[in-house]
């Protein structure tokens, strides 16, 4: 993992951010979310955010008719570390997630997209994924059992929706990157991939992906998912 990064995450805590709002697409600290941007006022917001420190508050949509809004209140600040543009002008883009946050407003603005006034303080944790390592969990019986009982889990789930997966590759990653991108990727609802991107530490995140990874493959769940493509 990167020194780079848990530096970077820790001292990047501006008070608004652009904020992009897409279901189904949750970003977790250390993990990258590819992205395909064709709506003109996320294409400003792109360009915007390239002139200055590279930063996107990613949230999800929601339903709920309790949340005027339409957001959810807890999302994740991604900076960009890939762009690229398509012959039909679409935006092609990475970014990494570098801690979460909290909506606290959302203030009227001059720009086409929506920007909010956040906080960070219950995520304090986060920026120390950026440098976390394998060794201690590989000496820890405590850690094998949890990466265990998670493999039990991934496999089931994946068994379920018919997909291949590398477990040799998958051995070597730490287990809470493990478990963030694990978060992101599985087929379950925005409720649900909500719930993962609020949980407030790692080992409770990892428990609740364990249960979500179960009912999903025994059918006991919906698993309709929207793509995070805009």
């Amino acid at each position: 993992m990167s020194a780079h990064y848990k530096s970077l995450a820790r001292r990047t805590t501006p008070a608004r951010i652009p904020i992009f709002p897409l279901g189904g697409a949750v970003l977790l600290p250390v993990c990258d979310l590819p992205l395909n941007i064709f709506e003109p006022r996320y294409l400003n917001m792109i360009d915007d955010a390239l002139k200055g420190d590279r930063l996107i508050g990613m949230v999800q949509t929601t339903d709920d008719d309790s949340n005027p809004a339409g957001i959810a209140e807890v999302g994740g600040l991604g900076r960009i570390i890939q762009f690229s543009e398509t012959d039909d002008g679409r935006y092609l883009v990475v970014l990494k997630g570098l801690r979460r946050f909290r909506i606290t407003g959302l203030p009227t603005v001059d720009t086409p997209y929506r920007q909010a006034d956040v906080s960070y303080d219950r995520f304090g944790e986060d920026p120390d994924l950026h440098a976390v390592r394998q060794t201690s969990e590989a000496l820890s019986e405590s850690g094998r059992s949890d990466r265990a009982a998670l493999t039990v889990a991934m496999k089931a789930l994946a068994k379920a929706v018919g997909v291949e997966v590398d477990w040799t590759a998958l051995a070597e990653i730490p287990l809470p990157i493990l478990v963030n991108q694990a978060a992101m990727i599985s087929p379950f609802s925005s409720p649900d991939k909500q719930s993962l991107i609020e949980a407030e530490t790692s080992d409770e995140r990892r428990r609740l992906l364990i249960g979500l990874m179960h009912l999903y493959a025994s059918g006991g769940a919906d698993d309709n998912q929207t793509q995070p493509t805009q």
